[in-house]
């Protein structure tokens, strides 16, 4: 595994994707959204989101030789996930079940810079800004994360997960558990 993803618990991925694709896939996002209305969040209540919106998978697949190089490990897709938040809307500290091995929280786009907290395995938080284009790569099951009330408007987020190919939650894969 990547050192200092490993010492950390994260690695700041400036540029994952760029801002034009970053902006394209927020767009086609909302405008999902507004022909077919999204569901309430159950983490945040109140913010639209979707599990596996098509695009969102594709860029999930897409980017396996990236995480692979980032990580330093073989992983295997589990989901992805997306969500809109508003005003004042949080996201509870916790950490992510076992599809969610490795996480990546990506930007989109937002009308104010809003930081992803994040604890090392020293305990201490980390806080990370993040431009639209710009991800963090986490260790899920291990590092508790959160966000503290938005003060913008809104903010389009996709969460991207993996699991280690052989590591002890590889049947995670596609997400196995949750359709079983």
């Amino acid at each position: 595994m990547n050192y200092f993803l490993e010492a950390n618990n994260y690695i700041y991925l400036p540029a994952f994707i760029s801002k034009e694709r970053a902006s394209s896939l927020a767009n086609g996002f909302d405008r999902y959204h507004s022909l077919c209305p999204l569901k309430s969040d159950e983490q945040v209540p109140g913010a639209p989101s979707l599990y596996n919106y098509l695009p969102f998978v594709r860029l999930l697949v897409e980017k396996i030789p990236a995480v692979e190089a980032f990580c330093g490990e073989r992983v295997l897709p589990t989901y992805s996930y997306a969500r809109i938040y508003s005003h004042n809307e949080f996201l509870p500290a916790h950490t992510d079940r076992e599809a969610c091995e490795l996480g990546l929280s990506l930007n989109l786009d937002t009308d104010q810079i809003w930081p992803i907290c994040l604890t090392k395995p020293d305990g201490e938080t980390v806080s990370l800004n993040l431009q639209p284009g710009d991800a963090v790569m986490y260790l899920g099951c291990i590092s508790t994360h959160w966000r503290d009330p938005f003060q913008g408007l809104k903010c389009i987020q996709v969460f991207l997960h993996y699991v280690f190919s052989y590591g002890a939650r590889a049947n995670a894969y596609f997400d196995k558990k949750r359709i079983s």
